[in-house]
């Protein structure tokens, strides 16, 4: 499913007549247009306290497109919090891994582990030109 589906409007009382796509249409000229704060426009969030008194306004608006338009706002909102979540996590289980990979490095460089390696590796091959 795209971010940005085409959806159609059913006309009131008519389940198989169909007017155009939804959208909001501006009632407003556009020399005139209305600029909002964004901060205004989490009224519309899916956890607003006041979600049910929006949604009923909104309702009664009797705009289907609105209606369309603000679900399709709170939906976006909310799978973008989503991801935001899913982002922090990922975040930190790298900055976790980053951490742990730099003890481990720390405890091998301590204990001079890759001296130990080659010891063991030249132990381990026969010595050129020499026969037992």
């Amino acid at each position: 499913m795209t971010y940005d589906p085409f959806v159609l409007a059913i006309a009131k009382d008519n389940p198989y007549l169909y007017r155009q796509a939804l959208h909001i249409e501006p009632h407003a000229m556009t020399e005139h247009c209305p600029c909002y704060d964004p901060s205004n426009l989490h009224m519309f969030r899916m956890y607003n306290p006041h979600r049910v008194e929006t949604d009923a306004l909104i309702r009664s608006l009797e705009d289907e497109s609105a209606i369309a338009e603000v679900h399709h706002w709170q939906r976006l909102m909310s799978e973008r919090a989503k991801l935001e979540r899913d982002m922090q996590r990922v975040l930190q289980s790298v900055h976790d891994a980053g951490m742990e990979q730099e003890r481990i490095q720390i405890r091998m460089e301590s204990a001079n582990l890759l001296a130990h390696i080659d010891f063991a590796r030249q132990l381990c091959r026969p010595r050129c030109g020499r026969r037992s």
